[in-house]
């Protein structure tokens, strides 16, 4: 009884401070000014355009809720105040990208238990492709460019591309590092194809590709590269929706997927490289 009571008061003191700070947009900008640094009001008035008298007024009340404090007539933020407002501007993000979102994900299974996906602020500003009766296999085409033309590229995905030929020959002839979690069967007919195209290329260059199985049961796909982020979600009825994918090319984006993936990574079994399946018994030239 008393947890929730401390519970609920904890939640009225947040929600009085927001109110505080949402309700005036001076007092935002004042705070913006003093996030990175300290600065006079004559500072504040030059960044913000607004009064002597309003900023002074407005820095008082600052003063008086204990945001921040003065030291020989510049002002500071505390430090509890920029968590605050750190918080809030990664909660407004988040906001923004399920409201933009919201009829997809709404019809999306999202079953996904890991720190990083809690935190949905570094996807603001990211698109939603849907296929559509003019371009039937526009989601699908977003994927497979994810799948090539990378430095690097770490992903989650349940299906074996229609164009895995293509993809899979690129990564090979072209020094890509891969870092994949499959299913089982996917896994199989990528390490099959990749033993079929080999004499076909006997100076491969590329050890860099790896598969992992998939034992987690993870219903959700996505690639991260150098250059986007591109996530898809299962239906509610269980299937694989390949009409809709998220992408974004913001390196908050891309930090955001590679610390997904890291997660997942941790989880799934141990990896099998391009070299391994190529020669599994070793190379037997030295190398």
């Amino acid at each position: 009884m008393l947890g929730n009571i401390f519970e609920k008061n904890s939640f009225l003191n947040i929600q009085d401070d927001l109110k505080f700070l949402i309700n005036s947009e001076i007092r935002l900008k004042i705070l913006g000014c003093l996030y990175n640094s300290s600065a006079s009001i004559k500072e504040i008035e030059e960044k913000t355009g607004y009064s002597y008298s309003s900023i002074l007024d407005n820095i008082n009340k600052l003063e008086q809720r204990n945001f921040i404090f003065s030291i020989e007539d510049k002002f500071y933020l505390f430090n509890k105040t920029k968590i605050k407002l750190t918080n809030v501007l990664s909660f407004n993000k988040s906001c923004s990208f399920l409201r933009e979102n919201s009829d997809y994900l709404n019809f999306s299974l999202i079953d996904i238990d890991n720190d990083t996906i809690k935190d949905l602020s570094a996807l603001e500003g990211s698109k939603l492709i849907e296929s559509n009766n003019v371009d039937l296999f526009k989601a699908t085409e977003i994927f497979q460019r994810s799948l090539m033309g990378f430095k690097f590229l770490k992903g989650i995905f349940p299906y074996f591309h229609p164009k895995h030929d293509d993809i899979i020959s690129y990564w090979i002839d072209n020094d890509c590092t891969v870092e994949l979690i499959l299913p089982d069967a996917v896994s199989e007919a990528v390490k099959n194809f990749i033993k079929d195209y080999v004499p076909k290329s006997p100076n491969i260059k590329n050890r860099y590709v790896k598969l992992k199985p998939n034992d987690c049961n993870i219903q959700f796909a996505f690639t991260v590269s150098n250059k986007c982020l591109v996530l898809a979600f299962y239906t509610k009825n269980g299937e694989f929706n390949q009409n809709a994918v998220i992408t974004s090319t913001n390196p908050e984006a891309i930090e955001f997927g590679l610390k997904l993936f890291e997660e997942y990574e941790k989880l799934c079994g141990d990896y099998v490289s391009l070299e391994d399946i190529i020669y599994p018994n070793g190379r037997g030239d030295g190398y």
